[in-house]
């Protein structure tokens, strides 16, 4: 089972992390979201990190990766979910993540971030 799942709300892709993800795992994650932000061409890309816990040097760039490469295809992208361990650890690696990435607290403020409007019923 991959460790990843990726949903489409309209012209936004969320992409949720349900547990720790490997090397290998990172990878295949690029490329299927890539892939799938230039069949749909989407305008964005949100990432929920809520569930991991532990950021490594190795995901942490390719968040950056991410980034760049979802850049190129004109669409935004929106981190969020961050626990406090993995604010902490993305702040000590000193990273520049660019203009294209931002961060929320949660799903919610990722689509606000995006300029989407959300209506409680």
């Amino acid at each position: 089972m991959k460790p990843f799942s990726i949903f489409h709300l309209g012209q936004i892709l969320l992409v949720s992390l349900q547990e720790e993800i490997d090397d290998a795992q990172v990878l295949q994650l690029l490329k299927e979201l890539s892939e799938r932000v230039k069949a749909t061409n989407s305008e964005a890309v949100i990432v929920d990190l809520s569930d991991v816990e532990v950021i490594d040097t190795f995901l942490a760039e390719n968040i950056q990766k991410l980034a760049s490469t979802m850049g190129l295809f004109r669409a935004q992208v929106v981190v969020s979910g961050l626990g406090a361990p993995a604010i902490v650890a993305l702040k000590s690696f000193n990273m520049s993540f660019g203009h294209n990435l931002r961060f929320a607290l949660d799903a919610e403020q990722a689509l606000r971030k995006l300029g989407h409007k959300l209506i409680k019923i």
